[in-house]
């Protein structure tokens, strides 16, 4: 080998990704790639096109890949903007290095909420201008609201959770988010804008972010913030059922339910419907 060529510095993953080699090696390496790429736009989501650009790889190539990663959870995929966010299975793999996560800590909350209530209890957390189903645990009534797979991904303002997530944010974040997200609201029950931003009010006013069948006729939910020592939202705990489950009367109570659990185990105050206003 000549002294020029041992020189050289060495490729990095980005521009060896296309290059010859063994084929399980490549495979990761390319993988690795877009998971990077994705990474660096995380906030707005990315697009399979631009991604094959970025990376150098080709179209099919990324298709491929991205679909690998999105079935394994490293990765989610809106099909209706086709945007690629990294996914939660990425937030449990780095969450198991940590003594304590929003997850593991609520988890127990999450379980005595179920128990009381009967109903599915899910937890949601913010990734950009998303809320990201995190946990899920089943009540025992016999008619359950599955709405929301752990690692499902909804823009924030879509359902309890996600306008919980979304209503408590400092007004200039909430008006970011309606603004990136507008367009993506039409793909549920033709939302718009001003129609997320009237149910902020009245979760504001509440206390708790309400849905009283506005997505879909047959499934209602009540959301609860979760906030942090400074009283800033990290999470949001919601409880979905059928309509029937969650007549006018029970909503408050059920909003009630989430917060005495969830401040118990959390060890922060819990917004409740006492506080009112973000």
């Amino acid at each position: 080998m000549s002294k020029a060529s041992s020189s050289n510095p060495a490729p990095s993953p980005e521009r060896e990704a296309g290059s010859a080699g063994p084929s399980g090696a490549q495979a990761i390496l390319r993988a690795i790639t877009l998971l990077r790429a994705v990474a660096r736009t995380n906030d707005r989501g990315a697009r399979a096109n631009a991604l094959a650009a970025e990376t150098g790889l080709s179209v099919a190539t990324t298709h491929r890949i991205l679909g690998v990663l999105a079935q394994e959870g490293l990765l989610t995929h809106d099909p209706y903007s086709k945007l690629y966010h990294l996914g939660m299975e990425l937030s449990v793999l780095g969450a198991a290095a940590q003594e304590f996560s929003i997850r593991d800590r609520l988890r127990p909350a999450l379980e005595q909420i179920a128990l009381e209530v009967e109903d599915t209890i899910f937890l949601l957390i913010r990734s950009g201008n998303d809320a990201v189903c995190i946990d899920r645990v089943e009540g025992s009534y016999p008619i359950r609201t599955l709405t929301l797979d752990i690692g499902a991904r909804r823009p924030l303002g879509i359902g309890g959770g996600g306008l919980a997530l979304l209503a408590f944010l400092p007004d200039a974040q909430l008006e970011a988010v309606l603004a990136a997200n507008a367009q993506r609201y039409s793909s549920y029950a033709d939302f718009t804008a001003d129609d997320i931003r009237r149910f902020v009010f009245e979760a504001r006013e509440l206390g708790y972010a309400l849905n009283n069948g506005i997505l879909r006729p047959n499934v209602a939910a009540v959301g609860v913030p979760v906030l942090d020592a400074d009283g800033r939202i990290v999470a949001a705990v919601s409880v979905a059922a059928i309509p029937d489950r969650l007549p006018e009367d029970r909503q408050e109570r059920v909003a009630e339910i989430i917060a005495h659990h969830v401040q118990r185990v959390w060890g922060q105050r819990v917004r409740n419907t006492a506080d009112g206003g973000p």
